[in-house]
């Protein structure tokens, strides 16, 4: 089991490189600033906002909310004789993945400073759960978080580079 989610797919489509960039510059959007306002703006230009590059694009779901588990969505495309080959890798963002390896490594050091506390100072055995419970949330909530979105993404990419 990987400590950071991430899934690897590959689409063969009947289309062209051409036609697959032309398709994704129509359903993702240029990213813009965020803006306080209390009318929201149409979701016109697509379910993605990102970047689309020549044989290539690197994207995320468009949402008005903060969701830290979004997958990102990098892409390259080649024609090849029985079509063109869409591989796409879905992850999470950089600086989440930074952020949760750095969280677990030191509860992970909590935790066995707690585990020698127990095992030489006689302290209560329970207080070595409380890091080991805040371990296990902050392993399983990247799972359950990149899971619940991910499945939408695939979908919504297949949709667009198969239709």
């Amino acid at each position: 089991m990987k400590l950071i989610p991430s899934e690897k797919i590959e689409l063969t489509t009947a289309f062209t490189t051409a036609e697959i960039e032309k398709l994704l510059m129509e359903n993702i959007r240029k990213h813009k600033n965020y803006k306080v306002s209390f009318n929201k703006e149409d979701t016109k230009g697509g379910y993605f906002i990102g970047h689309v590059y020549p044989n290539g694009f690197s994207c995320k779901k468009f949402t008005y909310q903060r969701n830290s588990f979004l997958p990102q969505v990098t892409g390259t495309f080649k024609e090849t004789l029985q079509g063109t080959n869409v591989k796409i890798i879905l992850k999470i963002d950089s600086f989440i993945t930074i952020f949760l390896y750095l969280f677990i490594t030191v509860i992970f050091c909590v935790f066995l400073v707690t585990l020698y506390m127990v095992t030489t100072q006689g302290s209560a055995p329970y207080i070595a759960l409380i890091p080991l419970a805040i371990l296990l949330t902050f392993t399983a909530l990247p799972h359950i978080g990149f899971q619940l979105e991910k499945e939408h993404t695939i979908a919504e990419l297949k949709r667009i580079l198969t239709s």
